[in-house]
């Protein structure tokens, strides 16, 4: 997944912090095109970090520089660039149990 410069990072939300309260701080950096509040898939509840994706990439930028460590609440806001999410493909298995991976870096010992 290739990085999203008009993506945002948003996290230590403050418990409550739904998408008015998102929308009401960080509009004033520019026009949003999303906010995502992901929520706890057994309580529902969200996980306390936001992702906003504005229309321009300087407005993102303008949110960054503005609201990184202030405060929401009595949280002291993380505002960075969204990071893309890792891929999944390896996380269920060690590298080693994977046959490209011997093809690729396995060495045989030298046979002279």
């Amino acid at each position: 997944m290739q990085k999203n410069p008009r993506m945002i990072f948003v996290g230590n939300l403050p418990d409550g912090a739904d998408y008015n309260a998102l929308n009401e701080a960080f509009i004033p950096f520019g026009e949003i095109k999303n906010i995502d509040i992901p929520a706890d898939p057994i309580t529902k509840a969200s996980r306390g970090f936001a992702f906003i994706e504005y229309e321009e990439e300087e407005d993102a930028d303008h949110a960054i520089f503005n609201k990184h460590n202030s405060l929401m609440g009595e949280n002291s806001l993380v505002v960075e660039h969204a990071r893309p999410m890792r891929s999944k493909e390896f996380l269920n298995k060690p590298i080693w149990a994977d046959s490209d991976y011997h093809e690729k870096y396995a060495t045989a010992p030298d046979s002279q």
